[in-house]
């Protein structure tokens, strides 16, 4: 698969002009969102090695997400209606984004280290790594007879457990409602990224690499980092100061699934920064705006009452 240069001045691979610039553009109920963090050095150090093909392994630029793996299912999730991200905004989506081509030095030095992490890996690492690949809620689980209702209700609030087990479905209702919404809007935007991009895995690249399961979707971005991410800067805008907790909760997420090959890093980092733009994209909606403000009084009435106990 080849891009173009013009392609390649993206938030992965240049500093974070663009988002900043969106930053600009987008006020949150009055305020200016929370800049996005800047590029961990964990993927800084990959993003300055050039993204662009390399001849010497232009077979590479020629696989793409076998089409035979591509489950119904995931092709189905892109039909799904969109909640509180307006078609306009949504469009703008994969243009903030885009993988290093798949010869290119940057993709080589990435499934080299998804090797070195498959080396090295412990037993305790690949336990907690499964643990996680199994968290996620679903906008598609409503029924309050459908087994998984309960826990999938209980896992909208994984990424805020550091706040408490009293922080959950039951006592926050509104939050609750909000963060449905927002999981719906979550998947839409993760599986039409997959489906924009069709990029291959990266056991499809590197024979060596032996993952931990084989995905029935594309590689890009990574619909677990963008889950984790989004709710990490949604949960943020409730409770700002646990806004640390939250990331660190999300960047656990996204280890885990380079820790498991498969995922590239530059998918986890695509996801981190569409998750930060579909918030902004959301406060353009009146009805975010507002569920977003009986979060927030939710939050603050739950602990005056329980000050008071």
């Amino acid at each position: 698969m080849h891009y173009k240069l013009s392609k390649r001045k993206t938030l992965l691979l240049l500093p974070l002009t663009i988002a900043f610039l969106i930053l600009a553009a987008f006020r949150f109920a009055g305020n200016a969102l929370h800049p996005l963090e800047p590029l961990s050095q964990h993927y800084k150090t990959l993003s300055e090695l050039s993204p662009l093909p390399d001849n010497s392994r232009a077979w590479m630029d020629t696989v793409r997400y076998p089409w035979a793996e591509y489950g119904k299912g995931a092709q189905g999730n892109t039909l799904w209606r969109t909640v509180y991200l307006s078609g306009k905004l949504e469009a703008m989506l994969p243009g903030l984004v885009t993988p290093p081509a798949n010869s290119s030095d940057q993709t080589r030095a990435e499934l080299d280290y998804l090797l070195r992490l498959q080396q090295n890996r412990t037993p305790q690492e690949v336990a907690r790594a499964q643990y996680i690949a199994n968290i996620g809620s679903w906008p598609n689980i409503l029924n309050p007879e459908d087994p998984d209702y309960l826990e999938n209700r209980k896992q909208l609030f994984y990424i805020a457990s550091p706040v408490g087990e009293w922080y959950n479905d039951k006592n926050f209702p509104a939050t609750t409602e909000l963060l449905l919404n927002c999981i719906q809007d979550i998947r839409v935007t993760e599986f039409r990224l997959k489906w924009h991009f069709k990029r291959a895995r990266p056991y499809h690249l590197e024979p060596a690499l032996q993952p931990l399961a084989r995905i029935s979707s594309p590689s890009f971005a990574s619909g677990h980092s963008l889950w984790a991410f989004s709710e990490a800067f949604l949960f943020a805008e409730i409770i700002p100061e646990r806004r640390a907790d939250f990331l660190k909760m999300a960047e656990e997420v996204r280890w885990s699934r380079e820790l498991m090959g498969i995922h590239y890093p530059s998918d986890n980092e695509a996801s981190r920064v569409i998750s930060w733009n579909l918030l902004s994209a959301w406060s353009k909606d009146p009805a975010f705006v507002e569920a977003l403000k009986k979060a927030r009084k939710e939050w603050k009435d739950w602990n005056k009452s329980n000050q008071r106990k």
